[in-house]
Order: C-alpha cells, then sequence, then structure tokens
C-alpha cells in the first residue's frame, strides 16, 4: 500500500508541477485513474526517487478538485469536497480538469534524444514518467531562453505549458501579447470543447477542419489530429461519445478555473451588483480582465503559492462571483446541453478585457 500511495502522488498531482498548470491538482486521482496508474509503472520509491532528482517541483493540494465538486453541487467541507472519488459518475470530468495538465502526445524523434523516450509511443506521466520529465523539463529550458514553441517545434506537453498553447491555462504564449489575442484563443477554446462537450463535433472529426470557429487553424492547422487523438491519445477508455463529451468540458473547467488564479490573470475587483452584458445578462459580472500573465519568465515558488489552497480560500472570499459560482453555471449549461449560443456570450464576459488592459507579463510573479 505505501508503494502505491506514492506512485499515486507522483503520478496524479499534475497542478504542481511548477508550470503554467494553475490551481494545483490533488496528490491521488479517482480510482479510475488509480487503475490506469497501475500499468506498466517502475515502482513507487523509484518513481518518486526520479522526479526529486529531475526537479520537477513540488506535489499540489486538490484545490481543482475541490472547485470542481463545489460546482457540481457538493456542500461539504474541504475535505469532501477535495476527494477525487466524491462523486465517481464525474471521474471522466476530472479527467478532463486534468488533462490541461498533462495532454497525451505522440514523442517523435525531433523532439530531441532522451534516455526513456521511444519514438512513435504516446507520452503520458502515467505510462511514461522518465521521458515525460525529459521532455518536460527541455520546454522549461527553452523557454527561459525566449525560444517559440509551438506546433513546428515542440511536442503537445510543452506547448500547453510553455508554447502558444498556454490558452489552455488563460495565460499568453510569450511576454508582450496582445490581450485581445490571448482572449481569442481562449474563446476559441471555449467553443471547441462545447461542441464536443454537446457532441455537435465527434471524436473522429479533425479538430482544424472546425474552421466555423475562429482561430482553430492557427493553433491546430500544422496537425491531422482528431478529437480523439487530441483528448484520448493512447487511452481509449475514454473513446466513448459520453465520456469524450465529459473530458472536454472539464478541459473548459479548468480554463476557466485558472482565469481566477492571480499568477494567471489580473482582474479588476468584481463590483458588487454588476452584471453580464446583453444576452448573459441574468450572471454576475467578475472582474474585468486587466492582464493575461505568461509564465516562462515567472518564479516558479511564487506562481505555485498562488495555486494552494490558502489562495483559493482567499479567492473564495473576495466578492461574486467566484470560480465555483461560475463554474456551477457553467455545469447547468452542460447539464442541460445549451447551445454554444447561448453559453458563448456567458465566456465573453467571464473573459472581459478592461479598457486599459495590458499586453502578457509575468506581472507580480516575475523571477528576480
Amino acid at each position: 500500500m505505501k508503494t502505491r500511495g506514492l506512485l499515486l502522488t507522483l503520478v496524479l498531482c499534475l497542478g504542481g508541477l511548477t508550470s503554467a498548470g494553475a490551481y494545483q491538482l490533488s496528490p491521488a486521482g479517482t480510482s479510475f485513474e488509480r487503475r490506469l496508474a497501475q500499468k506498466g509503472q517502475p515502482t513507487g520509491e523509484r518513481l518518486l526517487g526520479k522526479l526529486v532528482n529531475w526537479g520537477v517541483g513540488s506535489f499540489g493540494s486538490p484545490v481543482h478538485e475541490e472547485i470542481t465538486n463545489r460546482s457540481l453541487d457538493c456542500e461539504g467541507d474541504a475535505d469532501i469536497c477535495s476527494d477525487p472519488d466524491w462523486d465517481p459518475a464525474q471521474a471522466y470530468i476530472l479527467a478532463g480538469v486534468r488533462w490541461n495538465d498533462d495532454p497525451p502526445f505522440r514523442f517523435e524523434s525531433s523532439f530531441g534524444r532522451y534516455s526513456g523516450c521511444k519514438p512513435g509511443e504516446t507520452v503520458r506521466l502515467v505510462v511514461q514518467p522518465e521521458c515525460w520529465a525529459k521532455v518536460f523539463l527541455d520546454g522549461k529550458k527553452r523557454a527561459k531562453r525566449g525560444e517559440k514553441l509551438d506546433a513546428k517545434t515542440a511536442p503537445l506537453l510543452v506547448r500547453s505549458h510553455f508554447g502558444d498553447m498556454q490558452f489552455l491555462h488563460a495565460m499568453g504564449a510569450a511576454d508582450g501579447e496582445l490581450p485581445e489575442v490571448t482572449r481569442a484563443r481562449i474563446l476559441m477554446w471555449a467553443e471547441f470543447t462545447w461542441h464536443v462537450a454537446t457532441k455537435k463535433i465527434g471524436g473522429g472529426d479533425i479538430v482544424a477542419n472546425q474552421r466555423h470557429i475562429a482561430g482553430i487553424v492557427d493553433v491546430f492547422g500544422a496537425n491531422g489530429w482528431s478529437v480523439q487523438d487530441l483528448f484520448a491519445l493512447g487511452n481509449p477508455n475514454i473513446r466513448k461519445p459520453d465520456y469524450l463529451a465529459a473530458v472536454a468540458f472539464g478541459s473548459l473547467f479548468h480554463t476557466v478555473q485558472d482565469s481566477f488564479s492571480r499568477a494567471h490573470v489580473k482582474r479588476e475587483q468584481p463590483i458588487v451588483g454588476a452584471k453580464c452584458e446583453g444576452a448573459a445578462g441574468t450572471f454576475a459580472a467578475p472582474g474585468r480582465v486587466m492582464e493575461f500573465h505568461s509564465y516562462a519568465h515567472q518564479d516558479a515558488d511564487l506562481h505555485s503559492a498562488a495555486d494552494v489552497r490558502a489562495a483559493f480560500s482567499a479567492h473564495w472570499s473576495s466578492g461574486k462571483p467566484t470560480a465555483v459560482e461560475v463554474g456551477r453555471s457553467l455545469a447547468e449549461f452542460y447539464g442541460r446541453q445549451a447551445p454554444w449560443s447561448e453559453v458563448g456570450p456567458f465566456i465573453e464576459c467571464l473573459f472581459r478585457l478592461a479598457p486599459d488592459a495590458t499586453a502578457s507579463s509575468a506581472g507580480d510573479y516575475a523571477a528576480e
């Protein structure tokens, strides 16, 4: 039992990897993920030693789980609502919440030569931890050097944490990115994931072919990925339409939750009684976005300090709507499979820009 506990701690604490993944994730996953983690793994002690030596960072607290479960109507204390198995029926939503931090990718020889990496094989922390860590840390170094990390130069893991897909975490791709660009990428992702979550886009559909979604070709045009390739590469367990839909919804949940982390987004203080505009006018409006931060030049320790439960607790009491209340609205939309024409105005309201919004930077989390 001790070995298994260590293994689960390592495999599923993705939010605390000192990366762009914001609010931290549980050191223990759902029972579904625990079953997956038992396959093809080195012992927990060996993996623990490797990750410590690699400097992959500290282990996280279950903040994403708590926000998600509370959004899905958990009313218990922190210990109850942070339990990944609070409602096993929501396991695939939680898998989607985790996806943003550990997206599966196929390692190619053009990515570099690292021990533990086998060209052509699918990489996830749960199945190829050594390769995963080597690719992750190399991406971190490349970002610090100011390299452009996109579909032509980096795998999905690196792009999502350090490159052009940091919008998955409500962040800019690099210092100096205009807020309008970051916002457009976030809205693109929201629309895409919503169409998958409501099964308007199927698992076999090619992501880049969804040209009715503005900007999707810019991000995915260099790849021939299907929706299944994107969300379920190497994991056939989640390819059923209902499961894939839940994973996509969980990914959107993650992006929205991250936007309420101060290490990711600087917002105005919400105005009491303020409402969204237009079709979303019945919903409380969060503070407008003053800056989407970018990660490359942030101090990892300062960033992580904004992602633990204490920071979430402070946010929870700082003014409405909170990430939980916004999540409950999204869950209500998802439960009745609302059309994008109804959901889109609400998402746009969540990411309204302040008139003086500035380009991305490390913000107050800059490394010295």
